[in-house]
């Protein structure tokens, strides 16, 4: 049950997010809880609601919405006026609501990577957070990838259900699994040449598994843009020299940036 003091928190935050003191429509159109009615019925009347809180009581004859503040910027074509309070709360503050929403994304992502970490790779036991994948055991079920459901904004009871439908890689044998050998082209070409030449870092020779990573400035084109564009040899060759070669669980580690804390 809704205390006088849920009631008051309730009217400030409306005044906050309207950048004014409330009128009852208002607040319904915020959609907050407790419900206007229960305000009413708690604190006595609305605007003896308000008086508590703190916020202005006295009715204004003019529009209820405010003047677009000079900062905010709108689209072509959008008018503050026409904008709901939602809508122009989010303008208002848009700043500050991309700022959290960056902040809550980098928040599940390292939650999802603890996770992960805890399971480490089902195949060979790694537990390195920036090798490790999510692997779905059955495509039919597959929502989305769960990376990508980090991206999207989805809450950590989504994404456990999600967990639910896999295993956990490590980038090697999720490679490894995915993996069909070349038999003709170029394609094979590059496939022996990675055999022969194995990871720079490691011991891991299979093919399935390794990258060329260009370790200085002068990157034209990564060596699989060119071998699928049908480059000559030459030109490929060339890039190749510009490349050292790792597995893809080095390679991650060589280019993984932690989530901000």
């Amino acid at each position: 049950m809704a205390t006088e003091a849920d009631c008051l928190e309730a009217l400030r935050r409306a005044a906050e997010r309207l950048g004014e003191s409330p009128t009852k429509a208002q607040y319904e159109e915020l959609g907050l809880t407790p419900a206007s009615a229960t305000i009413i019925r708690t604190c006595g009347g609305w605007n003896d609601a308000k008086e508590k809180a703190g916020l202005e009581t006295a009715y204004s004859r003019g529009s209820r919405v405010g003047p677009k503040p000079d900062d905010v910027e709108l689209p072509e074509g959008t008018f503050w006026e026409e904008l709901s309070v939602d809508q122009r709360w989010h303008y208002r503050n848009s700043d500050w609501n991309a700022e959290r929403t960056l902040h809550r994304r980098s928040q599940l992502r390292s939650w999802v990577n603890e996770r992960k970490r805890e399971r480490g790779c089902s195949q060979c036991g790694v537990d390195t957070v920036a090798c490790l994948d999510f692997h779905h055991t059955d495509e039919t079920t597959k929502q989305m990838a769960v990376g990508r459901m980090v991206t999207f904004g989805y809450g950590k009871d989504a994404l456990r259900n999600e967990m639910e439908k896999c295993d956990v890689l490590c980038a090697n044998c999720h490679r490894s699994l995915h993996y069909s050998q070349p038999e003709q082209g170029r394609r094979q070409w590059i496939h022996d040449l990675k055999r022969d030449t194995g990871c720079d870092r490691c011991d891991v020779s299979d093919p399935a598994c390794l990258d060329f990573h260009h370790h200085g400035d002068r990157k034209g084109a990564t060596v699989a843009k060119l071998v699928s564009n049908g480059q000559p040899k030459d030109r490929i060759r060339t890039e190749i020299d510009r490349c050292c070669v790792l597995c893809a669980n080095c390679h991650r580690k060589e280019h993984y940036d932690p989530p901000a804390p």
